[in-house]
């Protein structure tokens, strides 16, 4: 990625600079005429300049910011216009062509209308505005996942109690900018135009889903907020953003660390790096715990979440399940034939903290013993996994079911090292009574627990492939049919 922006940077400069500008923009507009006639329907030119904070880059785009988005932009996660995120849509729009920019495959579409642009319009059953009830203001990262799973869920809740709901999105490559309905503010400049906003919408209640790719002055702003709108605050948690700016208390070394000491942080994000830019790692904690025990409630979607983070502050956590696991089939006991291989699918995109190391430990030591069983991984990974593992890379999750079905797998692997605060594709699995296997971490041993089902190993056992591969083979013993 960095390579292909600086590759973006020299290309800008060439087409847009002083020198060659004037001879090859002119040409190059006439090239793509007919692409840049359709883009100009989606296309906002003020909002565009407005992402790029550098002024002197800022005037060499404004020569032709259409023909940089056709070129460059697109490639690099701009946004062609306030309701457009391009993230969202890539995710959304999985057969849209490598090659193709997701506007223009926006308005190639036969009726645009159908294919939502962001996530708010991707919520089908979003309440309609009631006039005169009051508002609740939501900030949100524009990463997708479970997170903004649960946020969906949450705001049917407090529409359900009367209120309307405004989400605030992030623009990816603006992290001042935050984008409410079609409406573009700027939270490090014009704080006061969105109090004006909030008080002409009656908002009553800020919600923070979460502040990840944001500057650290984003608490600061909320605050601001919060006292001219003259409402309280409240914060939901997802994972231990607020205690480490790596998100999952995973080290550099791939190793869980339970929330170590802030000299500790210090050497793993100098190191290794970290999920926020510009910050001092000493002071991290503490500014986002005062930031947590200012809100009027802090929000965790399980008991596992809340009582680790219970730790680090002195007033209650509220724990809201996204879900109920009150009523799902009984576990189908999988039956194999002597000769079958057992057949193990692992789900949720794969990173360090999700397991993808576990489950390339895993299968190595699976191939070298020649053991019957075979690995599928129902979306994407970070590192490369050996060839006898099947990647099916990222799906929408309506097509999880359907996959699982063509997988037909025994038993589903889910192979987190650090502690998950819920997990949907557990209930995703749950749902369909398949078999899981989990580590002795998080949330989804602890439903696991309650449930008296599905299989929970010692956490040891995610750095000792050989024993965890013992316990695999172990299960598939137990379930042959002799």
């Amino acid at each position: 990625m960095a390579v292909a922006r600086v590759g973006a940077v020299l290309l800008e400069g060439m087409v847009l600079g002083k020198m060659l500008g004037g001879v090859l923009w002119p040409a190059m507009v006439h090239v793509l005429a007919p692409r840049l006639a359709v883009l100009e329907r989606g296309f906002d030119r003020e909002f565009y300049l407005r992402q790029f904070s550098d002024p002197r880059q800022r005037q060499r785009v404004a020569r032709a910011p259409l023909l940089h988005y056709a070129l460059l932009g697109w490639r690099t996660q701009r946004a062609p216009a306030p309701a457009f995120d391009p993230a969202f849509y890539q995710r959304r729009n999985l057969d849209r062509p490598s090659g193709m920019d997701p506007l223009f495959h926006h308005l190639g579409n036969i009726d645009p209308g159908k294919s939502p642009r962001n996530e708010v319009e991707a919520r089908a059953d979003r309440a309609p505005w009631r006039e005169g009830a009051g508002a609740v203001l939501v900030f949100h990262h524009g990463r997708g996942g479970g997170s903004s799973h649960f946020l969906d869920l949450y705001e049917r809740t407090l529409e359900a109690d009367g209120y309307n709901v405004l989400r605030a999105r992030t623009v990816l490559r603006a992290p001042t900018l935050t984008v409410v309905n079609d409406r573009t503010f700027d939270l490090a400049s014009g704080l006061a135009q969105l109090v004006q906003f909030g008080r002409r919408e009656k908002v009553a209640r800020l919600v923070v889903n979460h502040i990840i790719d944001r500057p650290t002055d984003m608490m600061g702003w909320v605050l601001d907020l919060a006292k001219g709108l003259g409402v309280p605050y409240e914060v939901i948690l997802h994972d231990y953003f607020m205690v480490c700016p790596r998100v999952d208390l995973i080290t550099g070394h791939g190793a869980f660390c339970d929330v170590a000491p802030p000299e500790t942080c210090l050497s793993c994000v100098t190191g290794y790096g970290a999920e926020a830019q510009e910050f001092d790692p000493l002071s991290w904690r503490n500014e986002h715990l005062a930031f947590l025990a200012g809100a009027s409630r802090v929000i965790a979607p399980s008991d596992d979440l809340a009582s680790r983070m219970r730790h680090f502050l002195a007033k209650p956590i509220t724990v809201w399940a996204p879900g109920s696991d009150a009523e799902f089939p009984p576990e189908r006991i999988p039956r194999l034939a002597p000769e079958e291989r057992l057949r193990i699918v692992t789900l949720g995109a794969l990173n360090v903290a999700k397991g993808v190391r576990v489950v390339a430990g895993l299968a190595e030591t699976a191939n070298k013993a020649a053991a019957p069983l075979d690995i599928s991984v129902l979306c994407p990974v970070s590192e490369a996994l050996p060839g006898s593992v099947a990647v099916s890379g990222p799906y929408r999750s309506e097509d999880l079911e359907r996959l699982l079905f063509q997988a037909s797998p025994h038993v589903v692997l889910l192979p987190a090292i650090w502690p998950e605060t819920w997990s949907f594709v557990l209930t995703s699995a749950l749902e369909l009574g398949l078999p899981v296997v989990v580590f002795d971490i998080g949330a989804p041993a602890a439903r696991l627990r309650r449930l008296g089902r599905g299989h929970i190993l010692p956490t040891e056992l995610s750095t000792q492939p050989e024993q965890l591969l013992a316990a695999l083979l172990q299960l598939r013993e137990a379930w042959i049919v002799r």
